[in-house]
């Protein structure tokens, strides 16, 4: 089952309804505006806490015909078995989520679980790393312990069939369907448009490895500071596969796009 890859705005948004394009260019302006709007640099990740909201009232306006369709539950996880591609922002909300919920024990557990993850990807393609169906390090009894600030590409992933999810995890291709495109195509113009706005905005918009760069988040106090400093958040070895050394990682940067 391959990795979460997430395309560029305009791959992504050539195939857009126009109610998802809207949805789309609202998301990325409200974003902008609240950048714009806040003159406490500490305050940069809050603005990105609030627009992962959005991806909630997409759903809530999906078709109900759509969202009965949604099979996924908590404890099955069958997708947290994957290779998570994110943004600098997703991996410092989700370990400033750690940070503050966790205790002191399931703290160095989530450290030591990612240490190890770090080292097992470390080297290897994007295929070999999703042919090794590790589980999230922050996964347990099937369900996520992070859930109100997991990265966005967990956010947009519905399925329609838990059985087709796990025949896909098991064979390690995606020869079951299980997507549902009406609400498939609201989450990917939050997110992209929240990504649009990072990237247009200057900060990090390069694609890592989630686990990998969280391991960095979780050790390094100094990655938060270079990402509000509009630096790489987090070291090359924490890069997703296959991504390409330049500034946008596959988001495509428009001049003034959102102004």
């Amino acid at each position: 089952m391959p990795a979460e890859v997430r395309p560029s705005r305009h791959s992504m948004s050539a195939g857009f309804s126009l109610e998802e394009e809207d949805l789309f260019n609202k998301t990325g302006l409200s974003v902008m505006r609240q950048f714009r709007r806040t003159s406490n640099p500490a305050d940069l990740l809050a603005v990105l806490r609030a627009a992962h909201k959005g991806f909630d009232r997409a759903y809530e306006k999906a078709p109900a015909a759509a969202r009965a369709t949604v099979a996924c539950r908590a404890g099955c996880g069958t997708c947290c078995h994957v290779p998570v591609g994110v943004q600098a922002h997703e991996v410092l909300l989700a370990a400033e989520y750690i940070q503050t919920r966790f205790s002191p024990e399931e703290l160095a557990g989530v450290i030591e679980r990612t240490a190890i993850h770090r080292a097992t990807y470390a080297g290897k393609t994007m295929p070999e790393r999703a042919a090794l169906k590790t589980p999230c390090t922050l996964l347990r009894d099937g369900s996520c312990t992070i859930y109100e600030a997991r990265p966005e590409a967990c956010r947009s992933h519905h399925s329609s069939n838990l059985a087709g999810c796990r025949s896909n995890l098991d064979s390690g291709i995606d020869h079951v369907d299980v997507l549902i495109p009406a609400i498939r195509g609201r989450m990917f113009a939050v997110m992209l448009g929240i990504d649009q706005a990072v990237a247009e905005a200057g900060f990090d918009g390069r694609a890592y490895d989630f686990g990998s760069a969280l391991h960095e988040a979780l050790t390094n106090s100094l990655c938060a500071v270079r990402w509000i400093q509009r630096q790489p958040a987090f070291p090359a070895a924490c890069r997703e596969a296959g991504d390409p050394d330049d500034e946008e990682s596959g988001i495509i940067r428009a001049e003034g796009f959102f102004q």
